[in-house]
């Protein structure tokens, strides 16, 4: 069972509700976060090609994700590759391209600048930008999803509260 179920925040969103790209851009980052560029490589290649993504959105991910890698980054919250539930971070992350490919770069920038510092803001949304053009060469076009676009059921008593509904 993954340990990361019941911690942090939770998006509304599922594994199964994603696209075929988007699952495997998550559990390449997934992995990334448990076993570095080296160690999840081979595995984030088979599953990006599965998906139809392109070899060469790999080194724009790497240098992505590589900015939390530096000093005075704070981490995003990011469950086992094995998790069925996807973190707000997550869902921050993923939202953060979609806003990329959407020629909405501000909005990108404004999610991760919860986690990077300046300098590292400035590679993570060039890498971004590289990476959603990769992805727009590809026709492979990752869907917003943005938690303050979803009403809760008339049967709710709330509305889902995450922290990026609110940029």
């Amino acid at each position: 069972m993954c340990g990361t179920v019941e911690e942090g925040r939770p998006s509304p969103w599922t594994v199964s509700d994603l696209t075929t790209a988007e699952r495997a851009l998550l559990t390449g980052v997934r992995q990334w976060f448990r076993a570095g560029t080296a160690g999840a490589m081979a595995s984030m290649r088979i599953g990006l090609n599965v998906a139809g993504v392109p070899n060469t959105a790999l080194l724009p991910l790497f240098a992505l994700l590589g900015t939390f890698a530096v000093a005075g980054a704070r981490q995003p919250e990011i469950r086992c590759p094995a998790c069925s539930r996807i973190s707000a971070d997550e869902a921050a992350l993923l939202d953060s391209l979609a806003a990329v490919q959407s020629g909405d770069a501000e909005v990108a920038a404004q999610l991760f600048d919860r986690w990077l510092p300046p300098v590292a803001l400035c590679m993570a949304t060039d890498a971004m930008g590289e990476l959603g053009g990769i992805l727009d060469g590809a026709r492979i076009f990752l869907p917003r999803r943005r938690a303050a676009r979803l009403i809760a059921p008339a049967s709710s008593a709330t509305v889902v509260d995450l922290a990026m509904a609110a940029e």
